[in-house]
């Protein structure tokens, strides 16, 4: 006998060009039903948040349409987590990428980028009782603190604007 919550994702794991799912991801469905298990265990197998159904809703707005407030704020909770993740994932990339810092950061730059990172992966790691107010804050601690170190990534090096004004 299967539980409610694999008949979920069972029934929307179908084809997605199948008439009556309408867009609809497991998140959706699992969202729409108040399966809550099973939205966690889809957010661990990184479910997409971005996924919008024929009515243009996420996951997370089919949940509050339907009432299913645990459910909505679970989803809230892991996007604004997921979103924090992704951007550490994203600045230790760009960090790691020697052609895209070569001549724009200097080590100290890089160390502010890398311990900086470090230090909210830390966080994620640590803290248990984190909200999706919190998760949202630190990313935009950690966007204003490396912002202007990104930004040195923006600009074009001397040498190259020094060859265009002449």
């Amino acid at each position: 006998m299967r539980s409610a919550e694999e008949k979920t994702v069972l029934l929307c794991a179908l084809d997605d060009d199948l008439e009556g799912l309408k867009g609809y991801s497991p998140l959706h469905c699992s969202a729409m039903w108040g399966q809550l298990d099973t939205l966690k265990t889809l957010v661990e197998l990184n479910a997409d948040f971005q996924a919008i159904n024929f009515r243009g809703e996420k996951a997370v707005d089919v949940a509050r349409r339907y009432d299913k407030l645990d459910c909505a704020e679970y989803l809230a909770w892991a996007e604004a987590k997921q979103n924090l993740q992704a951007f550490i994932q994203e600045v230790r990339a760009i960090v790691a990428d020697q052609e895209k810092v070569q001549g724009k950061l200097n080590k100290e730059d890089k160390n502010i980028c890398i311990n900086t990172c470090s230090a909210k992966s830390d966080w994620i790691n640590n803290t248990r009782t984190a909200t999706a107010q919190d998760f949202i804050e630190q990313k935009k601690l950690l966007e204003d603190v490396l912002a202007p170190v990104l930004l040195k990534l923006n600009a074009q090096p001397e040498a190259s604007m020094k060859t265009r004004k002449n």
